[in-house]
Formats: C-alpha cells, sequence, structure tokens
C-alpha cells in the first residue's frame, strides 16, 4: 500500500470516531463558570442584596398589616370574640355586633367590679352610660365592667383603638366618676393630659371629690385635673422615703408635669429614684387657717435620691446647713439640684431644710399660683420657708 493509500484510510477512521453534534450547530454553546472566584462571590451578594430587598419589602407588608395593639388579652377590656376569650367568672364577650369594636370583655356588676394583675383598673359603668346601640351592656343588669384609662397601658390616648378616655358614672352611686374606656366616643381628656402622654409619662387621670379639712368645714380642697402618676416616671422609681415602692402617686396634672421636669433634670446625674414623703394632703398650714399646697395636690415633699452607684443622698444626712459653699458629695448635689429647679422655673415655691426642725428632712416644693406670699416672696421663692407648712 503505497502512502497515499495510508493517508486516506487514517482520515477516514478519524471522521468515523469523532460524529457530529446531534444538537445541530444552532445549539448555544454550553457556559462555562468563569475561574475567578471573586466574580462568584459578586454574584452571590448581589443575590443577597436581592434577598435583603425582598425581607424588606416583606417588613414593610408586615408593617402594613400590622394589628392594633388591644392590650392585653382575657380579662375586663380586653378584645374577644366569644364569652371563652374572657377567662374570668361569669366573663361575657360584648361582641363588636352589639356596638363593641372587636369586642369587649365584660361582667355584670352593681357597684364594684374585680381587677386583674397586669391588666388596667376596672370601673362598674352605669348602664344608663351606654348608648341604645349597644343593649348588650345594658342586659348585664345595673351596670358594666369596663377598663378604666391607663396610659401605661395605651400611651397615645389612655385606651384601646376606637375606644375613648371618657367621664362614667359608677353604677348605683351616682356621685362617683371615673375615667373610663368606651367604644366610638369623644375623648373627655384636657390637653394637660395630652401633653403628659405626648412625653411619654404614664399615667391615669381620675376624679377626686372636693373635701374640707378636719374642723375647716368653709374650706375646699380640689385638685385641678388629678392624674396618678404611675412609676416609674421617665426610667426614674417613685419611692416612699424609707425605700418602698409607691407605685401611684396623685398629683395635680401640672404638678405631674414639674415632677416630670424634675426627674428630667436629676436623671442625666445617675439618679434612679425620687423619694418623697407625699403629695396630697387635704389640711391647713401649721398654725393657720389657709389651705396647704398639698390640699391641692400641686406640692411634694422630697426626701432624697437613689443613685446608679448605690449611694442615696438624703435632706437629713446629707443637706448641710447655713451654707452656700456644700463640701460633700450629697450636700453638693442636693443644694445645685435645688437651685437647677429654681433657675429654671420648675418650681414656684422651694423650701429647704434651714428654716426648722420639721423641714429638716425635705425639700417641699410646689406651685403656689401667686398667692399670699407674693407680698413676702415674689412670685417665687427658695431658701428658707416663709411659713410652717
Amino acid at each position: 500500500m503505497n502512502l497515499r493509500l495510508l493517508s486516506l484510510l487514517l482520515v477516514s477512521l478519524v471522521l468515523t470516531a469523532c460524529p457530529p453534534n446531534p444538537r445541530g450547530n444552532n445549539e448555544d454553546p454550553v457556559d462555562v463558570p468563569p475561574l475567578d472566584d471573586d466574580d462568584d462571590d459578586d454574584a452571590t451578594a448581589d443575590d443577597d442584596d436581592a434577598t435583603a430587598d425582598d425581607d424588606d419589602a416583606t417588613a414593610d407588608d408586615d408593617d402594613a398589616t400590622d394589628p392594633l395593639d388591644d392590650g392585653p388579652l382575657g380579662f375586663v377590656g380586653s378584645p374577644c370574640d366569644s364569652d371563652l376569650d374572657c377567662d374570668y367568672e361569669d366573663g361575657v364577650c360584648l361582641f363588636e355586633d352589639e356596638g363593641f369594636p372587636r369586642g369587649s370583655c365584660s361582667v355584670g356588676c352593681d357597684l364594684y367590679c374585680p381587677d386583674g394583675d397586669g391588666f388596667p383598673v376596672t370601673f362598674c359603668v352605669e348602664g344608663a352610660e351606654f348608648d341604645p346601640d349597644e343593649p348588650a351592656a345594658e342586659d348585664l343588669g345595673d351596670g358594666a365592667c369596663m377598663s378604666r384609662c391607663d396610659f401605661e397601658y395605651f400611651p397615645e390616648s389612655g385606651c384601646r383603638p376606637d375606644y375613648s378616655c371618657v367621664i362614667a358614672t359608677r353604677a348605683n352611686e351616682s356621685w362617683t366618676e371615673k375615667y373610663t374606656c368606651l367604644p366610638n366616643r369623644e375623648t373627655d381628656l384636657s390637653s394637660c393630659h395630652m401633653s403628659l402622654a405626648a412625653r411619654g409619662i404614664a399615667f391615669e387621670p381620675t376624679i377626686i371629690t372636693p373635701e374640707s379639712p378636719a374642723d375647716y368645714p368653709w374650706l375646699e380642697c380640689e385638685i385641678e385635673e388629678p392624674v396618678y402618676i404611675l412609676s416609674p416616671l421617665l426610667g426614674v422609681d417613685l419611692l416612699y422615703y424609707d425605700g418602698n415602692p409607691t407605685n401611684r402617686v396623685l398629683a395635680a396634672c401640672d404638678m405631674a408635669h414639674a415632677l416630670a421636669d424634675t426627674v428630667e433634670d436629676v436623671a442625666p446625674y445617675g439618679v434612679v429614684d425620687l423619694r418623697h414623703i407625699g403629695t396630697y394632703v387635704c389640711r391647713v398650714i401649721s398654725g393657720t387657717e389657709t389651705l396647704s399646697r398639698h390640699s391641692f395636690a400641686d406640692a411634694i415633699d422630697i426626701y432624697g435620691f437613689g443613685l446608679n452607684d448605690g449611694s442615696v443622698y438624703t435632706l437629713v444626712d446629707d443637706w448641710e446647713h447655713n451654707t452656700t459653699n456644700p463640701t460633700s458629695d450629697g450636700g453638693a448635689f442636693l443644694y445645685d439640684a435645688a437651685y437647677r429647679w429654681y433657675d429654671d422655673s420648675i418650681w414656684s415655691i422651694i423650701l429647704t431644710p434651714n428654716y426648722n426642725t420639721a423641714h429638716d428632712n425635705h425639700f417641699h416644693v410646689d406651685l403656689t399660683p401667686g398667692s399670699d406670699y407674693i407680698g413676702l416672696t415674689g412670685t417665687r421663692f427658695i431658701g428658707p420657708a416663709p411659713y410652717a407648712d
């Protein structure tokens, strides 16, 4: 066999061993992954970013469908779909189609209602307070239990959405009224109440019947827009002078603002609790026939402060008498605090322990609105007491 024939035979064998591509010449080429790992990481990162965007979109969707904050479940005032949701003795559900948005747990009452830990205080609302389109409440008897307004549980309005804080009368005791959450009504809260809420102050608006001090029936103690300040106040615990908690402190609304201002002033210095001797007492100033500012709940006797390092500064232990230059840490703290309050016009009158032994253990601070003492002290006063309160 010559050389040419041998070459043709070899070409034929090669062509036979390599068949044509069965998908045809128009088939897209197979993608070969790049060898650069960094490119793969970038692509993965882009995918992750896309996933994060999807998550964000999902979060936005979740926000758009968040349920209303209807507060704690299972007790008077809680939302409900059936009586089974009202898990307490004789609990019933006042349904949405009976005028109570998303339902409201209740129970019949003739004067008082049960209270539960972890829930707003309750009130027995006179049946006549309910509208004709709320017959289920009237059908419970003399009254129906509802929750009282509480800005700890409902910081914006004091009540669940679609319920308003209104003044309601107690069943079988028409002279007793309380701020209570009732559906589809205009609020009875004042601008002072709403400004407390805007500051994030937990409180319960209330109504206190005016009274007279013993032996002074012609005088009347009346609190302007009374509230219970709920401890802690803006993060600072309110304690009695002996360290026991005072979870609810009665005050005029304006005094609640002043006490909040006081707390905001001392908190940056490490204060974690404010200790006091009291606010409201219906009485006269000692030796006079003039009502004390405590009779209006716009005064408080401040005993001292607890700090985050464990220190406790009290007037009885740390106040340095008859000096404008205290040398101890506690003395300087108390002296400087009182003068800051005075400079910032937080209180109208600030009485220090320098007057007499009756004031040796507290600051008396109040909101005297240009009173009998104006001729003696001017519109504001700080220092030894001009009177023994």
